[in-house]
């Protein structure tokens, strides 16, 4: 297919506003997606602000020193999902406010042995982490059959929690070095989850980036032009997807994930911008754009 022949400005009226409306609609969504990357990570290093230590957090893992005054609240996997607009939450609400704030208490305080049969921690009456456990998650995290059976808190819904199981997801991810009680190290993300981003991200980035990508050599440019950006924002996809996996091994591509995200928002934008230029200012003519 000669796409040098081809010219967006000879859509039909109906065809530019479809066209127009689905850049607008993943415009939006890359911006809503960078938004989504900054509220993830921004507070990976135990700091406010996106830098590259919490990249390097998320995909290799940081040693951080801490200052005796600095107050270092670390979340689990489990107190994530138990919070406020968590994927696990509205399993917990059943359960009521005590529920929810005695789970929370104790995953915040550290999500220790010793207190994890405790009841009345955060306040009186309220029901141990244990209790709330079996009560809202076995029927689900059980190793027999529950829903949840890969992350099993018991050995199967009439038995009660056990600490070694839920430990695995409750126990905050930081180690405190015993020569150093305020220098931590703070883990990468956990395989399974990174396995889930990258399945998620594979599977949606590319098919958009390629429509995209398509429509750009309709435009108006020059070969040269296109020869150049077209492949560009793809390029930049699997260099920061690959990068996610070398990261964990391999500081150094700590660097290559946020150029390529650069690379991809830049690229991706200007295609955006010459496929609405070609398709509503560009000329009908037949002539084949030049090669500049």
């Amino acid at each position: 297919m000669n796409w040098e022949t081809m010219r967006l400005a000879r859509l039909s009226l109906s065809a530019k506003a479809l066209v127009s409306l689905f850049l607008l609609l993943v415009g939006l969504g890359y911006f809503a997606a960078t938004a989504n990357i900054y509220f993830q990570h921004q507070d990976a290093d135990l700091e406010p602000g996106l830098t590259l230590d919490d990249l390097k957090r998320s995909f290799h893992g940081l040693e951080k020193e801490i200052t005796p005054e600095a107050k270092v609240t670390v979340n689990s996997t489990m107190l994530e999902q138990v919070r406020p607009g968590g994927d696990m939450r509205e399993h917990l609400d059943p359960g009521g406010e005590p529920a929810a704030r005695a789970l929370i208490f104790w995953l915040e305080n550290g999500a220790t042995e010793e207190d994890f049969a405790k009841s009345g921690l955060a306040q009186t009456g309220d029901l141990s982490a244990k209790e709330v456990i079996a009560a809202q998650c076995i029927e689900c995290h059980n190793a027999d059959g529950g829903d949840m059976e890969d992350v099993p808190f018991a050995a199967d819904a009439d038995s009660v929690p056990e600490f070694t199981l839920v430990a695995a997801v409750a126990t905050p991810d930081v180690t405190i070095h015993e020569s150093g009680p305020r220098r931590v190290t703070l883990a990468p993300i956990g395989l399974k989850k990174l396995v889930h981003v990258t399945h998620a991200h594979i599977l949606s980035i590319p098919v958009f980036t390629l429509i995209v990508g398509v429509l750009f050599l309709m435009t108006g440019c020059g070969s040269t032009v296109k020869l150049i950006l077209g492949p560009l924002p793809m390029l930049a996809v699997i260099a920061d997807i690959g990068s996610w996996w070398l990261a964990r091994f391999y500081e150094p591509f700590i660097y290559v994930i946020a150029a390529s995200g650069a690379v991809f928002g830049a690229t991706y934008g200007l295609q955006i911008l010459c496929i609405l230029a070609s398709m509503w200012l560009g000329r009908k003519g037949d002539q084949p754009a030049s090669a500049g």
